[in-house]
Order: C-alpha cells, then sequence, then structure tokens
C-alpha cells in the first residue's frame, strides 16, 4: 500500500461538517432545527459517561468551566478557552486562537449555527444546573466565538 501524499486534517474537516450540517439543517428548517439541540447535548453527556472522557470535573458549575477550559487548551485546539460570568447561572463560553476556524469560518460565515466546543460547554452546563440550556448561537472571529450560555426561562 503506498503511503498517502495528501493527508489531510480529519479533526479539522469534521468540525466543517459540523458546522455545514448545523448550516444546513436551519436552511431547511428555520428556527424549527432548535428541537435537535436539547437531546444533541443529553447525547454529549451519555457519550461522556460511557467512554469515562470526565469532561465533568469539578464541585460546582464554575470550578467545572474552568477545568473544561483548561482541557480544551491542553489539547492544543484552542489559544484560550475560558468562561465569562455574568451572574448566577449565566456566561458567556469565549474561544481564542482555534486551529479549526480558519478556513471554516471565513469559508462557510457560520451566523447561525453553535461553535462544537460551546455545544459540549451547553452539555455540562444542563447536567451540572439541572436546567435547560437557553438555545443560542455562537458569535464568529476570524479565529474564535463566543457563545452566550445561560437557563431557558421557565414559562
Amino acid at each position: 500500500m503506498a503511503e498517502s501524499t495528501n493527508p489531510f486534517n480529519v479533526p479539522m474537516f469534521f468540525h466543517t461538517i459540523l458546522f455545514a450540517y448545523q448550516k444546513k439543517l436551519r436552511d431547511l428548517l428555520g428556527t424549527g432545527e432548535a428541537i435537535f439541540v436539547h437531546p444533541i447535548l443529553d447525547t454529549i453527556h451519555n457519550v461522556d459517561k460511557m467512554s469515562a472522557l470526565h469532561i465533568i470535573r469539578g464541585n460546582n458549575l464554575d470550578e467545572i468551566f474552568e477545568n473544561y477550559s483548561k482541557d480544551v487548551m491542553a489539547s492544543q485546539v484552542v489559544k484560550k478557552a475560558f468562561f465569562e460570568k455574568l451572574g448566577d447561572n449565566k456566561y458567556v463560553f469565549h474561544v481564542e486562537g482555534c486551529n479549526f476556524a480558519n478556513p471554516t469560518h471565513d469559508l462557510l460565515k457560520p451566523r447561525d449555527v453553535i461553535c462544537p466546543l460551546a455545544l459540549v460547554a451547553m452539555s455540562i452546563f444542563q447536567v451540572t444546573a439541572g436546567k435547560k440550556v437557553q438555545i443560542t448561537e455562537s458569535e464568529f472571529t476570524s479565529d474564535g466565538c463566543k457563545t452566550s450560555i445561560s437557563a431557558k426561562p421557565d414559562i
């Protein structure tokens, strides 16, 4: 078997596919695509439990988010990841220097999707806070994003 002369970045490719998938769902279903987000967040948690990744580590949400940020940075996927606390159960997740942003953010111009790393943070929030997360889109920059994470208002 010949050695590949064109290896490609598989994680970045999957990241781009996830964005494309989210965008197409939004194009086809409009805001109705949001019905899929909470079940996806539950699935992320189930995968974490079954695979023993231990994404949720800490004594409270602030500590768990801090550990998640450190894990993401240790993976060397991003230069900086952190949570800005705005109030009780209200945060903004910041990602800077993301290796997957280029060319994905400029190519797909994501405006109506959620960063995959933020989806994991939303899953952590739901499990730890015991409340459904408010569905929101990420705001993207050329090398990262910011995503609001808070509890869904009681109706």
